[in-house]
């Protein structure tokens, strides 16, 4: 019960794109790889393979329409050195994590990004007015088995579409898989169906309604 009320929350969350994109489709792609000097943190993960070769992974990315990159704040001088001129730099506020510190607790996370879909001007202001921000703080979500850490709540995840301009035609890469989060947000985004072997064994339907309070669960 815990998890399809969880996977409720999650889809209504991201929401859905609100129309099919004109003209051709994009490709775009997404990388949460671990980042620099914290690999050790996903010995236990089944992808795990050492410190992520950042130089070849941006050269992958940018063969891509529009991309986006999430590292941590004390690393992004260095990545972003790495990068092709034109990207930009968006900011998620996630809110600290409370530890002991010599320095001032970190409380964001920087995502480049570049390339994906303008605005179109012919909408309404307010259909498509996208920021390159989100506050959204984040906390565990206990009711996903598959979960790692670092892994995107959905807002975050329908932000990142935004960012992108992600439209249903589109396709998008997850190049860091991880718990599967963003393949799932993205599904319910363009509507599609549902991969998740979770979805093809869980016949039941979402609870109506769903009395539980939205925490902006982590996945």
């Amino acid at each position: 019960m815990r998890c399809r009320q969880a996977r409720h929350r999650f889809t209504r969350t991201v929401g859905a794109a609100p129309g099919v994109a004109a003209g051709h489709p994009l490709r775009l792609a997404y990388a949460d790889p671990p980042y620099p000097g914290n690999a050790r943190l996903y010995r236990g993960h089944r992808d795990y393979a050492g410190e992520v070769d950042h130089t070849a992974l941006i050269a992958t990315l940018a063969s891509y329409d529009g991309w986006a990159l999430s590292t941590s704040a004390a690393a992004l001088p260095t990545v972003l050195a790495l990068c092709p001129p034109g990207v930009r730099v968006a900011a998620w506020h996630r809110g600290e994590r409370p530890t002991a510190s010599r320095w001032p607790l970190n409380a964001w996370e920087p995502v480049i990004y570049h390339g994906g879909r303008p605005n179109d001007p012919s909408r309404p202001t307010g259909a498509t007015r996208r920021l390159d921000s989100l506050i959204h703080g984040v906390s565990p979500m206990t009711t996903l088995p598959s979960r790692v850490i670092g892994a995107k709540p959905a807002a975050f995840c329908r932000w990142l579409f935004d960012l992108l301009g992600a439209q249903p035609g589109d396709s998008l890469d997850d190049l860091f898989p991880g718990s599967g989060a963003v393949t799932r947000a993205w599904t319910a985004f363009t509507n599609a169906p549902d991969p998740s072997p979770q979805a093809l064994t869980d016949t039941s339907r979402p609870s109506p309604r769903d009395a539980t309070p939205h925490r902006g669960d982590a996945t």
